[in-house]
């Protein structure tokens, strides 16, 4: 554990002083390391520039210019929200993801704490997200979240042109299939052929109007998400 930190450490400084100071320029260090912590406790989250801005005590313009490095540095990545009714879906927050969990917990300090009950659900959100993105084609689908203002929301929704996947996570092993009514309200909506809810161990499926929903344990996602790739994704 002493050994992995240290090189986590080493990765995470080299990260600082090479691409931020180096590469990009970055002159406020402190306040892009900062940043880049808060956005560590928010996964999943939804971003707020103005009230980001406050708390670092920098400019919007410098809170989305910072984010946007870290996503070309591969720290992190910025999800948009699904929205085909701008007015009843949200429509401009993003919400965060971390390219390497690794490089999530480091600024936190939770390395020998990953599995302490607070924040293992948005954790494990955080690793379906790394599932998805490493298992569909690049270039031909697009991950999102879809949330309501009436704060109804789907955690992932992978979309190619008109055909939809929603996506529910749920950090716990499911004894019977549980749909939230958030993913029936989006399954009503835009009427997908398949919805995943992503868990620990269940492995069931039900109809929810044309709707096939499917309760799968997270290490059959890739298997169902590569073997849809010719025909959804």
């Amino acid at each position: 554990m002493i050994e992995a930190c240290r090189l986590v450490d080493d990765i995470y400084r080299s990260v600082l002083e090479r691409d931020v100071t180096y590469l990009l320029k970055v002159e406020k260090t402190e306040a892009f390391s900062s940043l880049i912590k808060v956005m560590a406790g928010q996964i999943g989250n939804l971003i707020n520039y103005r009230e980001l801005s406050s708390t670092l005590g920098i400019s919007y313009q410098t809170v989305k210019k910072y984010l946007w490095y870290a996503q070309r540095i591969f720290l992190l990545e910025i999800i948009t929200p699904f929205s085909r009714n701008i007015r009843k879906e949200i429509s401009q927050s993003p919400v965060v993801y971390f390219r390497d969990l690794g490089m999530r917990n480091y600024p936190l300090g939770v390395f020998g704490n990953i599995l302490s009950p607070a924040g293992c659900g948005f954790l494990f959100q955080n690793l379906v997200f790394l599932i998805l993105t490493s298992s569909i084609q690049h270039g031909s689908s697009g991950i999102h979240f879809w949330r309501t203002k009436d704060r109804a929301e789907v955690d992932f929704v992978v979309e190619k042109g008109k055909d939809l996947i929603p996506i529910e996570v749920k950090f716990k092993a499911l004894n019977e299939i549980e749909i939230p009514r958030s993913l029936v309200n989006f399954c009503e909506r835009y009427s997908p052929a398949e919805a995943y809810i992503i868990n620990l161990a269940l492995n069931k499926e039900m109809k929810v109007g044309k709707t096939t929903v499917s309760s799968i344990p997270y290490w059959e996602l890739p298997r169902k998400v590569e073997g849809e790739r010719s025909s959804v994704l």
